[in-house]
């Protein structure tokens, strides 16, 4: 009588075992599944990618005399190879179809394949719906699953979007691993389950930790990179500020020379306010974006860069309208970004005779779109693709870090930023940021 009790006891916590070993595992099972389908869709997508890397790296050389049977051994997912008449540079790179099939154009020769990926679908069986959006304007059609992946590929021309649904198999659990559970817990009981969980979370908490070490050493390189390039600038500025002072003191003009210094003092403050900037971007602090006045960040910045402009004789010009004046931003940041614009236009303006630069504003609903234009040669075709990438530049003795941090700027201060040419000629910047108030962005 007296054990019974103790059985009591040992029958409860075996029961108890049960119920949540046996819940763990039933999630692991379910986990399970959804990790192999989503390595099913990650192995999808990166042979997709492969291909339409090939596609978009072989048109530029094709001319539309290949042999088809030739060019297929290499890439199978070319199905045919056509010239076209009269089709204009502006028109549409991709023309659907249908679900896995479209054709690539290639205007600058006036050829184009027909792409079939098909193939590359055909072993994947597992989801309940697996789509490719060949147009990015295209709705896409979401059923009652479970669980849903979407990627978009990056490349320039085809801008698709693979799409992929899928349901758990909720009775489709192996029984074996739940009746050895049960055995286990028979034995181990409580303690052991609790070990388990123990060593399981540590284990998770050192990938974790592991993981954010690996990506801060990771951005670290470009974080120094973009420190070098950006007080670079404002370094070479105070060396010019005080060799003017020097000579200044020596031609006996003590007021210009007070001049010289203070405007090398500004730019030493810059610098300073550029290393926190920086620190801030690096332990990624919350950052308090206000309304900012565009007129007055362009003016410090023309201060600023007041020396270049006059060197190069570029008039500088500018128009915010009333209601496009004040834009949600950091200021010093703001300031950042116009001044390597700024300083971009005046360096591809040297070849140039008539050099100016304009920078303009007017309100889009919500938002304000800033405009610089200037009369250099503009962007080539491969600049407008590439200045945004890291290392990129069309410069000799370029870092190529410049319009990718003040992309990266742009990003955190909820804004976007794009390049075009002019109609009449010369580079167009179009950077687009909220209407003045205040928030925060981390």
């Amino acid at each position: 009588m007296n054990n019974r009790p103790f059985i009591w006891r040992c029958l409860i916590v075996w029961l108890a075992g049960c119920l949540l070993g046996g819940a763990l595992l039933y999630a692991e099972q379910i986990r399970r599944q959804y990790w192999r389908l989503d390595r099913d869709f990650s192995t999808l997508f990166s042979g997709i990618n492969a291909a339409l890397t090939q596609n978009e790296s072989v048109i530029p050389l094709l001319n539309g005399d290949e042999s088809l049977s030739e060019l297929q051994k290499k890439f199978p997912q070319i199905r045919l190879l056509e010239t076209t008449q009269h089709r204009a540079l502006d028109a549409p790179r991709v023309e659907p179809v249908s679900a896995f099939r479209y054709w690539l154009y290639n205007p600058y020769r006036q050829i184009r394949v027909m792409i079939d990926l098909e193939p590359y679908f055909s072993p994947v069986s597992c989801f309940t719906r697996l789509y490719l959006r060949l147009e990015p304007d295209e709705k896409p059609v979401k059923i009652d699953t479970y669980w849903r992946w979407q990627r978009t590929f990056p490349q320039h021309f085809q801008p698709f979007a693979l799409e992929a649904e899928a349901r758990p198999a909720w009775l489709q659990v192996p029984v074996l691993p739940f009746v050895v559970m049960a055995a286990g817990w028979a034995l181990l009981v409580a303690a052991s389950g609790l070990f388990v969980w123990q060593r399981r979370q540590q284990r998770n908490a050192v990938q974790r930790a592991d993981y954010y070490q690996h990506a801060r050493l990771n951005t670290l390189g470009e974080i120094t990179a973009g420190i070098v390039h950006e007080i670079n600038q404002p370094l070479t500025a105070v060396q010019t500020w005080i060799q003017g002072a020097e000579r200044q003191l020596n031609n006996q003009q003590p007021d210009a020379a007070m001049q010289a210094l203070s405007a090398a003092r500004v730019q030493t403050q810059r610098i300073s306010d550029l290393l926190t900037r920086f620190r801030a971007h690096v332990v990624q602090e919350p950052v308090t974006l206000t309304a900012v006045d565009l007129a007055q960040c362009w003016q410090r910045v023309g201060n600023l860069l007041e020396h270049e402009r006059t060197v190069e004789h570029i008039v500088i010009t500018s128009s915010f309208a009333a209601d496009a004046r004040m834009v949600l931003a950091d200021k010093l940041w703001l300031e950042q970004v116009l001044h390597n614009l700024l300083s971009n236009a005046i360096q591809a303006q040297q070849e140039q005779q008539n050099r100016w630069v304009h920078i303009y504003s007017h309100a889009v609903g919500d938002t304000v779109e800033v405009v610089i234009a200037d009369g250099g040669p503009g962007f080539t075709p491969e600049a407008l693709e590439r200045a945004l990438m890291p290392f990129y530049s069309g410069k000799a003795g370029g870092t190529g870090l410049g319009m990718t941090l003040t992309e990266s700027l742009m990003l955190r201060m909820n804004g976007s930023i794009t390049l075009h040419n002019a109609p009449s000629g010369g580079a167009e910047i179009c950077l687009t940021l909220a209407k003045g108030g205040t928030t925060s962005h981390g």
